[in-house]
C-alpha cells in the first residue's frame, strides 16, 4: 500500500469534512513528486554558499567537506538499504499470515519502504551534487587527483590565519571589540594579540573611509585583506611550536602517502 493509499484510509478517522479532506487527496501527488525533488532540509545553494566550511580559504579544507558530506549520506544511505532489506523480509513472511494484525504490519512496512526509498534518492543525489562540488574545487585550484595528507597539511596554516582574521572581522564589526576565542586562535597561531588586533581595526577604518567616499567596496576587499594577513603570519606558528617545544606540525614521517608537489 502506498503512502497516499495509506492517507486515504487515515482520513477515515479525521474530523475534516469531505470536502477538506478531498481537496488535500487530491494534492497528495504533487506533494510527492515535489518531495522527490527538493524534500531534503537543505538547498544546494546553501550547501555551496552558507556553510563556514565552504567559504574556508583553503581549497583542501573545502573539499574535505565535501568528503565528509558524502560519507554522511553514503552511511544514511546504507542504513536504509539494510532498514529496507529487513522489513522488505518480514513483508514476504507475513504474506502467508492471514490474521489482521499481519496485514496491517505488511501495509505498514510498505508505506515505509517508499518512504525510506524516496530519501536514499535524495541522499543519492546529494552526493553527487558533493562529488561535482569536490571536482569542481579540485580542477579550478589545480590540485592534483593523487593529492596527500601533507598536501593538506601544508596549507592548514594560512587557512587558520585566514580563520582567525575573518572572526576578528566578525567579532569588531558585531561587538567593537574582539572576543577570547579569537586572542587565544591567535596565541595558538604564534601571533601577538593586540598587533592582530590593530592590523584588523585598521582594516576596517579602510574599508569605512572607502565608503564614506562613495569608493566600491567588494567582499574581494575583505578577501584581499585575509591574504595579506595570510602572508605576513605564514611563519608565526614556528614562535608556537618552538614554545610547546615541538619541531614540526604533527609527524610528516607518518603522513599519509608523503607529498606529491613542490613544497
Amino acid at each position: 500500500m502506498t503512502d497516499i493509499e495509506v492517507f486515504k484510509q487515515v482520513t477515515d478517522i479525521a474530523t475534516l469534512d469531505k470536502a477538506q479532506i478531498a481537496k488535500i487527496t487530491a494534492r497528495l501527488p504533487e506533494y510527492k513528486r515535489g518531495s522527490s525533488i527538493i524534500g531534503h532540509s537543505t538547498s544546494q545553494s546553501s550547501y555551496s554558499l552558507q556553510t563556514m566550511q565552504m567559504i574556508s580559504d583553503s581549497p583542501l579544507s573545502r573539499m574535505k567537506q565535501c568528503l565528509a558530506q558524502i560519507d554522511k549520506k553514503y552511511k544514511a544511505i546504507q542504513e536504509a538499504y539494510y532498514s529496507i532489506e529487513k522489513k522488505k523480509l518480514t513483508v514476504e513472511k507475513l504474506r502467508k499470515d492471514t490474521n489482521e494484525h499481519s496485514r496491517l504490519t505488511v501495509e505498514e512496512y510498505t508505506s515505509q519502504i517508499e518512504s525510506i526509498t524516496m530519501l536514499m534518492n535524495t541522499s543519492l543525489r546529494e552526493i553527487g551534487m558533493f562529488q561535482d562540488m569536490y571536482d569542481a574545487i579540485k580542477k579550478n585550484n589545480n590540485i592534483p587527483d593523487n593529492w596527500t595528507e601533507k598536501d593538506y597539511e601544508s596549507q592548514e596554516i594560512s587557512h587558520m590565519v585566514k580563520a582567525s582574521f575573518r572572526l576578528a572581522v566578525q567579532d569588531l564589526s558585531s561587538t567593537g571589540r574582539v572576543g577570547k576565542a579569537v586572542v587565544e586562535y591567535w596565541e595558538q597561531l604564534g601571533i601577538h594579540p593586540q598587533l592582530a588586533e590593530s592590523k584588523t581595526r585598521s582594516y576596517l577604518v579602510l574599508i569605512q573611509e572607502k565608503i564614506n567616499s562613495s569608493a566600491k567596496v567588494t567582499i574581494r576587499d575583505m578577501y584581499d585583506f585575509l591574504d595579506d594577513m595570510a602572508e605576513e603570519f605564514k611563519d608565526s606558528y614556528q614562535d608556537a611550536l618552538s614554545r610547546m617545544g615541538l619541531d614540526e606540525l604533527g609527524s610528516e614521517e607518518f603522513m599519509a602517502h608523503g607529498a606529491t608537489k613542490p613544497q
